[in-house]
């Protein structure tokens, strides 16, 4: 089997900034191409999937032999990253036992051990098919994996996000929401003339933070509560004019079963605060991952974790992540990577230890999930 650090390294010299994220930045393109032949010098079956003009998924199947008790496994990691911010975040080298460098961490070594494990059975000797799915632009808006379920719909998936090596079966989901609040122009020697919408965002605001603290006295977990907060406040208008318009954003975090409640009593609470509020509406959101810890996909993948010599935990998460649109069509997911820190910093990194029990743990649940083919 291949050392997956050393493709590792191989991933995260090739630039693949989001350029949802940084204008102009390379996008995935030149990683996807590695991906391609990397999988078709090894025998795999190769399928690029377009998603936008010059992003394009990458699978790579290695086909199961089929018979009673093969079920497919699909590996889901994403190629892009965010942008750097520093000659630091461009050098990709290991050192003391780590990988530094933009994207090792988030998610090219995930996505290393994944392709190294594909790779490492021949063709048949799973019953079920495994498939690793290189999706573009998970950092932004994810349309890599909107995309790669509505084709691709195996027995179980697992986004390939840092865990610590931990099982994540549950995390919350967001929410975004846009309120325009509509005053009145006046000069400002004459400010009773007009109506301030920029002073009645207050009420926005205090809106928002009742309602966190609502939520807040449900359940004292900050990982598996709900949250609200405002994100961004932006006025338009002129200096000595009282400011007609005032746009605010809110996030939410939502959490479990309720949260699309959570979403409707967000939006009441806002629309109710301030008679100037004119607009309140939801710009996009995610639901949650809401996986039960009996589920045998679940059972499983804590299983290949103790074979892999790592201690089995079954966390929540307070991040979003991929998984939730494979659960979302049907498919058993859960969340599972190598250990790290630096995600979106500077320093980005992650050991070399974890990146090799992340690879046993992926062959260990491959071989279980998918079942050995006699013989």
């Amino acid at each position: 089997m291949q050392d997956p650090v050393a493709l590792t390294v191989e991933l995260a010299q090739i630039d693949s900034i989001n350029p949802g994220l940084v204008p102009g930045a390379a996008g995935e393109a030149e990683m996807a191409a590695f991906v391609e032949r990397w999988g078709r010098v090894r025998g795999l079956e190769v399928h690029v999937q377009q998603v936008a003009p010059g992003r394009s998924n990458v699978v790579l199947v290695r086909k199961g032999a089929g018979g009673d008790g093969g079920r497919s496994l699909l590996f889901n990691g994403h190629m892009d990253t965010v942008g750097v911010h520093g000659p630091r975040t461009k050098e990709v080298y290991v050192a003391d036992g780590r990988v530094h460098g933009r994207g090792v961490l988030d998610t090219k070594a995930g996505l290393a051990a994944a392709m190294v494990v594909v790779a490492s059975f021949a063709p048949g000797e799973l019953k079920g098919d495994l498939i690793v799915a290189a999706v573009v632009d998970e950092e932004s808006g994810s349309i890599g994996t909107q995309r790669l379920v509505e084709q691709w719909r195996p027995d179980a998936a697992v986004a390939l996000e840092p865990t610590d090596l931990a099982v994540i079966a549950r995390h919350r989901g967001f929410a975004v929401i846009e309120v325009e609040l509509t005053g009145r122009a006046a000069h400002t020697s004459r400010a009773d003339r007009g109506v301030n919408a920029v002073h009645a965002v207050a009420e926005v605001i205090g809106a928002v933070r009742a309602l966190d603290a609502r939520w807040a006295a449900l359940g004292a977990d900050p990982v598996e509560r709900a949250t609200a907060m405002v994100n961004q406040v932006h006025s338009r208008g002129e200096l000595f004019t009282v400011p007609p318009s005032c746009s605010v954003v809110v996030e939410l975090r939502t959490a479990g079963a309720g949260a699309e409640e959570q979403i409707e009593e967000a939006l009441s609470a806002i629309g109710e605060s301030s008679p100037l509020v004119t607009r309140c509406a939801v710009v996009y959101a995610r639901r949650p991952l809401d996986q039960s810890a009996e589920l045998p996909f679940v059972q499983a993948l804590l299983g290949a974790v103790t074979v892999a010599g790592a201690e089995p935990r079954l966390q929540a998460a307070p991040f979003w992540t991929d998984a939730a649109y494979h659960a979302e069509v049907g498919t058993p997911a859960c969340v599972f990577g190598p250990t790290g820190q630096g995600l979106h910093e500077d320093d980005e990194w992650v050991t070399v230890a974890s990146v090799h029990q992340c690879a046993a743990a992926l062959r260990a649940l491959a071989r279980e999930w998918c079942g050995a083919a006699p013989g």
